[in-house]
């Protein structure tokens, strides 16, 4: 396990946090997938991106914060489950969602810049 911390403590921060969150993107991607077909693989799947999040994720706290990682996290994690649900999934929103997820992403923004 120290081999792949060594390699991935390489990489600069934002680079394992936007690849973790890319990770369990994708592995949201393969849960909703299941929950429509509920075959094994998709279940797999899922449960290896979500590892896989995991393990790029954890370096990046050797050299950034946890709550700045962790909303950058969230950030990019947020945006790409949008994505995914609205473009891929045809899932529909409510004004009042929108709403909700406007003000979120607008929060987790202020406190990424807001030093």
């Amino acid at each position: 396990m120290n081999f792949i911390i060594s390699i991935l403590s390489k990489l600069p921060a934002i680079v394992l946090v936007s690849l973790a969150a890319v990770s369990v993107i994708i592995g949201d991607f393969f849960a909703k997938y299941w929950s429509l077909n509920q075959k094994n693989i998709f279940y797999i799947l899922t449960l290896i991106f979500y590892l896989g999040s995991g393990v790029l994720y954890v370096p990046s706290l050797l050299k950034e914060g946890l709550v700045i990682t962790s909303i950058i996290w969230v950030l990019i994690s947020t945006i790409g489950l949008l994505l995914v649900g609205i473009v891929i999934f045809k899932e529909q929103l409510s004004f009042i969602q929108v709403i909700g997820v406007t003000l979120g992403i607008i929060a987790l923004l202020i406190l990424i810049f807001g030093e």
